[in-house]
C-alpha cells in the first residue's frame, strides 16, 4: 500500500522543494498544502469532520502516514497586507480586519495538524510540542531540567537585574525572548547606557566563546553534526556574511557520547521528532547547548558533507 504524506509549506522554498522530491522519489503520494495560497491568496477550505478539501483536493484522514511541518500560515498581518494601503499604513481599524482574517487563516491550519496529531499521525514536528518549544525561555527550562549543560542565562526586562548580570558574568550576550533576531553584545549595551532602553523581557546569557555546531536530531538518532566553519570570537554565526551568502564551509565531527545523550534527551523533552540543535564548543572542550530548533534548516550541510538527513528524515515519515 502506498504511503501518503502530507506536506505542510511552500513548495517553492529550497529545501522544502528538495524533501518533496525525495519522497516522491521513495514511492510516496505527497499532498502539499500551502499555508499562504498563490500569491497570497487563501485556499478554498470545506472541513467536515474526518474528511478535508483544501484547494479542491481530497484529503481524508483515513488515508495518511505522516505529516511533514515545514510552515504554518502566518499569525499577523503580512507585509502584502500593508501594500495594500496609500500611504503604505495601516488604520488601527483597517489593521484589526487584516488581524482577524490572518488570525483565522493561522488557528484553521493548526487546529488542522493538531487534529492530524491526536488521531496518531505522526507529525514531524507535533504541533503541540513545537509550538510550545518555540517559547524560548520555556525551552531553555526543559533543557535544563534533563541535565542539558547551558550557559548561565537571566530573562528580564529590568535594567539593574541585567546589568547585575553582567557584571557577574563577564562577557555577556543578550537576545529576544521570543528569538527571531541576531544575537547582540550584552557588555556593549552596558557601555552604552542602553539598557534604560529595556523594555521587554529579553534572554541575558554567559557569552561562551568556541566554535559553533549544528546537530540535527530525527526520531531521537543524531543524523548529522558539523561544526561550521567562521571565525571563533563570531558573535552569532548568522550574522557572519560568507554564512548569509551561503559560502560557509562546515567540519564534520563526531561529538562525546554524553553530549549525543544531552541533544537526544532535548529532542526528546521538548518532544520534537525532527530537531536542529546549536551547540558552542569551548577550546578547552566544553559542550553547552544554547537552543533546539523545530524546523532546522540543513539543506547545505547535507550539500557539501554528504550526511544523508534527507534520506533518514524521508525514512522517518515513509515507515509503516
Amino acid at each position: 500500500m502506498q504511503t501518503t504524506v502530507l506536506v505542510i509549506g511552500y513548495p517553492t522554498q529550497t529545501q522544502t522543494k528538495h524533501q518533496i522530491k525525495h519522497l516522491q522519489q521513495a514511492g510516496a503520494q505527497v499532498i502539499v498544502i500551502d499555508p499562504y495560497g498563490d500569491e497570497g491568496t487563501y485556499a478554498s477550505l470545506a472541513w467536515e469532520q474526518e474528511r478535508l478539501i483544501w484547494a479542491e483536493q481530497a484529503l481524508p484522514f483515513s488515508t495518511l502516514n505522516s505529516v511533514l511541518l515545514c510552515a504554518n500560515a502566518p499569525e499577523y498581518p503580512t507585509e502584502a497586507a500593508f501594500q495594500t494601503q496609500q500611504p503604505p499604513h495601516l488604520s488601527w481599524e483597517d489593521w484589526f480586519q487584516h488581524y482577524g482574517t490572518q488570525r483565522d487563516r493561522s488557528d484553521s491550519l493548526l487546529s488542522l495538524v493538531l487534529t492530524l496529531e491526536q488521531l496518531g499521525i505522526p507529525c514531524f514536528n507535533p504541533p503541540s510540542k513545537s509550538q510550545l518549544s518555540r517559547r524560548k525561555p520555556y525551552q531553555l527550562h526543559l533543557m535544563r531540567s534533563v541535565g542539558c549543560q547551558l550557559p548561565q542565562t537571566l530573562i528580564t526586562n529590568d535594567a539593574t537585574a541585567a546589568a547585575n548580570f553582567i557584571k557577574q558574568q563577564g562577557a555577556c550576550i543578550v537576545k529576544p525572548a521570543a528569538g527571531g533576531s541576531l544575537t547582540l553584545s550584552a557588555n556593549a549595551l552596558l557601555e552604552q547606557d542602553e539598557l534604560k532602553h529595556l523594555a521587554a523581557p529579553a534572554i541575558f546569557q554567559q557569552r561562551i566563546r568556541g566554535r559553533d555546531i549544528r546537530v540535527v536530531v530525527i526520531e531521537g538518532e543524531v543524523v548529522s553534526s558539523a561544526i561550521i566553519d567562521i571565525a571563533e570570537d563570531t558573535l552569532d554565526f548568522r550574522g557572519d556574511s560568507t554564512y548569509q551568502q551561503g559560502k560557509a564551509h562546515y567540519i564534520e565531527v563526531t561529538l562525546p557520547q554524553e553530549v549525543i545523550a544531552q541533544c537526544q534527551r532535548a529532542a526528546q523533552v521538548v518532544g520534537l521528532r525532527l530537531a536542529g540543535i546549536d551547540i558552542r564548543v569551548t577550546p578547552d572542550h566544553e559542550y553547552f547547548l544554547l537552543e533546539c530548533n523545530s524546523s532546522p534548516i540543513y539543506l547545505d550541510v547535507e550539500y557539501k558533507l554528504g550526511h544523508p538527513i534527507t534520506k533518514s528524515l524521508v525514512n522517518a515519515l515513509t515507515a509503516k
